[in-house]
């Protein structure tokens, strides 16, 4: 007789695999894009600096941008941890609502023709934080079932190999 083969996951199964997997690559990228922007920031290598500066209300020393993508990057490498997410819950929640600051102390490079429905390229910029804003408030309210990051990677890896 052949060998017999593995039966299909069944349905409830294979979502608690895409449940389990997602968080992971949410996190895992939410995390990756905080500490690339963060870098670019913290290296004066990014072309929105002068938008960081000027969204703020008040001035700005020299090392300000620097400051704020050290800032992501502590964030960023919080979130790559995947430990304790709900500590980090505070300072990213503030981080994403000053990026909104833009739309506030700058209507006139977020919007077109001053009406807030027609966003400028900086306004898209700014608005598309809402989903970074919506997936980091997920994943820090989020009690996630696994235990930690090592263990989550052994875990991708056994359900790769077939």
């Amino acid at each position: 007789m052949p060998k017999s083969r593995r039966s299909m996951p069944s349905p409830t199964s294979a979502l608690r695999q895409l449940n389990r997997h997602g968080l992971l690559a949410l996190r895992l990228s939410l995390g990756t894009v905080y500490v690339w922007f963060g870098a670019l920031k913290a290296a004066d290598c990014t072309p929105v600096g002068k938008l960081v500066r000027d969204a703020v209300p008040f001035t700005t020393p020299a090392w300000f941008v620097s400051a704020v993508g050290i800032l992501e990057i502590v964030v960023g490498l919080w979130f790559l941890s995947g430990r304790r997410l709900k500590w980090l819950l505070p300072l990213f929640a503030a981080h994403m609502f000053s990026t909104f600051s833009v739309l506030v102390f700058l209507p006139g490079t977020a919007f077109q023709h001053a009406t807030p429905w027609e966003l400028t390229m900086t306004g898209e910029f700014v608005v598309k934080n809402l989903v970074l804003l919506s997936a980091g408030l997920f994943l820090c309210s989020h009690r996630d079932p696994s235990r930690g990051p090592e263990h989550e990677m052994r875990a991708a890896v056994r359900a790769l190999r077939v």
